[in-house]
């Protein structure tokens, strides 16, 4: 292993996440565009520094960037970071194909559990040797875990709010209980109502209409490959008018910028979802809680950006264009 790791690529976005969080700079390059840069076709502006808008887009999906070898070689990376998930590329045969590239491995699950992300924060600070910086992201992780956990303890099974995830281009896919891309709402209380298969994976199992309309939940979370045209179908179809949700207008987008709140994939953003998800779910218990202020901190420490009252606002208003 080099001693001084400058320059890192990811072969996953949650652990392009990571390195952005904890070393910016050392960033040479992005598996992913992220929502709100000029080449991701999204209207509104990223929240991220303007330097991060020009580097290059190299690929890698959790691990599946097959014949994309000499762009990742060309970008003259330090290190490799890699997570090695269900259909990646062994690590034997990344560390061969890179080579002499050294491709660091992480647990193929680090980001498959909302309550497990402090190891890999304070392994990836210690990598790029800022061990200040991963201190004070997981104390602030563990702090919004803390309190989530006061509240959600407060809160009788038989009072908590029922939750439909709607995904894809229609709303009628969803994850039960159990799957990594609903694990937020399982930890801040929330009672998802989708008696579904789990499929691993992606996820993303099919439902009908009639299933959302039993089900009646109080609560829809909008999410993966819809975001804000279903916003604007569920809000004025007559499919879905006679829910629950819709009728007492509780259905929300999640945040997304630069990267989700939720899933998709599901990563470290998820820590300021906590505060997000369980002020959505219970406003009344959690009147104290300075949402605001838990937003614009989290940015500040662990994307680098100084949050505006406008910018905030527009992440909270649980509607489309965030």
């Amino acid at each position: 292993m080099p001693t001084d790791i400058t320059r890192v690529l990811t072969t996953g976005p949650v652990e392009m996440e990571l390195v952005y969080m904890l070393d910016p700079s050392a960033m040479a390059g992005l598996s992913f565009t992220y929502n709100g840069a000029p080449s991701s076709g999204e209207a509104f502006p990223p929240l991220v520094p303007t330097n991060m808008t020009g580097l290059p887009v190299v690929g890698g999906w959790f691990g599946t960037q097959v014949g994309n070898f000499e762009t990742f070689i060309g970008e003259r990376p330090s290190v490799i970071l890699d997570a090695q998930e269900d259909n990646a590329i062994s690590i034997a045969t990344l560390q061969q194909d890179f080579s002499p590239i050294p491709v660091v491995e992480l647990s193929p699950t680090w980001a498959d559990n909302v309550t497990t992300y402090a190891a890999a924060i304070t392994f990836v600070g210690n990598l790029l040797g800022v061990q200040a910086q991963a201190q004070k992201l997981v104390s602030f992780y563990e702090g919004a875990m803390n309190y989530t956990t006061s509240i959600v303890s407060q809160i009788p099974v038989s009072q908590r709010v029922t939750v439909y995830y709607a995904e894809g281009s229609n709303g009628l896919s969803t994850d039960p209980l159990g799957s990594m891309h609903t694990q937020l709402l399982a930890w801040c209380g929330g009672i998802n109502v989708a008696n579904v298969q789990l499929l691993p994976g992606y996820g993303m199992a099919s439902v009908n209409p009639e299933q959302i309309l039993t089900w009646n939940p109080d609560m829809i979370i909008i999410g993966r490959g819809s975001q804000a045209n279903l916003y604007a179908t569920v809000m004025s179809n007559t499919t879905w008018s006679s829910i629950n949700a819709v009728k007492n207008k509780q259905v929300y987008v999640r945040p997304d910028n630069p990267f989700s709140w939720f899933d998709g994939p599901p990563g470290p953003m998820q820590i300021v979802g906590m505060y997000w998800m369980i002020h959505l779910l219970y406003p009344t218990q959690t009147s104290s809680l300075n949402l605001s202020g838990e937003v614009q901190t989290f940015y500040t420490q662990f994307m680098h950006y100084n949050l505006n009252s406008t910018e905030v606002a527009s992440l909270l208003s649980g509607g489309p264009g965030q």
